[in-house]
């Protein structure tokens, strides 16, 4: 078991930025996703006008490197500063000890830019345009557009924001795992003694269209965003997509004579795996992890996409080994954010266990028989034992993939960290 704490989350959702928001539309069983536009697959999106941007000359002049999924990966990680109790505005004042030992890991993969969306437009143009190529290129390209989807580089918008100058690293590709890679990786380096404080952020803004028909004829996406769609459903027809960015401050525990930072959950362990298949990679992943953890989950936040395969072989890896426990996803809210959904996924368990409530499965109507009876949470939101332990698992989208992580978080009690729901308050 891992002496490592979460003392900071934020999240970029389609419901806003912060994680209550998302959390209360999940309670309340609200769909956060949009009709389905010009192509078949409905999206929940985030609201791009809502996401800022940090003040100042520095930050002024560094906007024209930064696309899309820096804005979303800097308000994120200021989001977490600050319930952190760290000033973002002061990065180079972070609050409690040395900058060279606090770092960044990314979840995310290289992000699309401006020049994606251009290129049509400028091969149209090549043909009537009077202009050489080369000079048109140099003309119309926008400036900074190659450095601007670089994982490294949105690490380094992320290290600014947070004043910490030590490791700066990305995990995506097979080890991904929904964020689950990079929270692994953070997790060895506080363990390692290489770090004191470890912010991980993920990303997954708008895909391209290519992406999306590349994601679809992997596994097919779903078309329809309704009730009976949802994860486990026994009508379900493929996972829906989502956008975001979450988050998560982690931190080694202070020795007893040291100052403590404020805890809001312990995380007990983190795994990712990479095997012949989608269900082996998870089993094994679960197991590893409980079995690093020392302790068995009182509830699962699954990954539960939504698509028929995975959702089956999901159950089948997991159920057997953790028995009948409270189950649920935010899929069927807040849609598969690729890259970072089981990092969402963290903090709202973070959440659910400061408030011991478990929010129910959107989407959901009749749970598929053939799963073999997981104790799935629909309708309204239910009370949970505390302090509690919650395991979650994430698994890359994809027939092709075979990689899945599993993460055991614990609860924390009194002070500040414990926001237990009273019975009057439950939803």
């Amino acid at each position: 078991m891992s002496d490592v704490i979460v003392t900071g989350t934020g999240v970029i959702s389609p419901a806003g930025p912060g994680t209550e928001p998302l959390w209360s539309a999940m309670a309340a069983g609200r769909s956060l996703f949009e009709p389905a536009g010009p192509l078949p697959w409905p999206v929940a999106a985030v609201d791009r006008s809502a996401v800022g941007w940090p003040t100042g000359k520095q930050w002024v002049d560094n906007r024209k490197y930064a696309n899309l999924a820096a804005h979303w990966a800097v308000e994120a990680a200021r989001l977490a500063l600050r319930q952190a109790g760290r000033d973002p505005d002061a990065p180079d004042a972070p609050g409690r000890g040395d900058p060279e030992r606090g770092g960044t890991v990314m979840a995310v993969g290289s992000t699309g830019d401006e020049l994606g969306d251009v290129m049509p437009r400028l091969a149209g143009m090549a043909l009537d345009d009077p202009r050489p190529l080369a000079t048109l290129l140099y003309e119309e390209v926008p400036d900074y557009s190659y450095i601007r989807g670089i994982p490294s580089q949105l690490g380094q918008f992320v290290n600014m924001a947070t004043g910490f100058r030590g490791s700066n690293v990305a995990a995506y590709g097979e080890v991904a795992a929904g964020g689950l890679g990079s929270l692994a990786l953070a997790l060895r380096l506080l363990e390692s003694g290489e770090l004191d404080r470890v912010l991980v952020v993920g990303v997954a803004p708008p895909s391209s269209v290519t992406a999306l028909h590349s994601f679809d004829r992997d596994e097919p996406i779903g078309t329809e965003a309704a009730p009976g769609r949802g994860p486990f459903d026994e009508e379900r027809a493929g996972p829906l997509l989502g956008q975001g960015a979450a988050a998560v401050l982690l931190e080694r525990a202070a020795p007893a004579d040291a100052p403590a930072p404020r805890a809001l959950a312990r995380l007990l362990a983190c795994e990712t795996v990479v095997a012949a298949d989608r269900a082996s990679a998870t089993g094994l992943a679960v197991r590893a992890a409980l079995r690093r953890a020392g302790a068995r989950p009182d509830h699962w936040w699954a990954h539960g996409s939504g698509s028929p395969a995975t959702d089956r072989e999901e159950v089948s890896a997991v159920l057997p080994q953790i028995g009948a426990v409270p189950v649920t996803s935010s899929k069927g809210t807040l849609g598969l954010a690729l890259e970072c959904s089981a990092l969402i996924d963290t903090v709202l368990a973070v959440e659910s266990l400061r408030r011991g409530q478990l929010p129910p499965v959107g989407l959901l109507r009749r749970p598929d028989p053939r799963l073999g009876g997981p104790d799935l949470v629909t309708g309204r939101a239910r009370p949970v034992p505390g302090p509690g332990t919650a395991l979650i698992t994430g698994i890359d989208h994809g027939r092709s993939s075979a990689s899945a992580g599993a993460l055991v978080l614990g609860g924390v009690t009194g002070g500040q960290g414990d926001h237990r729901a009273r019975p009057e308050e439950e939803l």
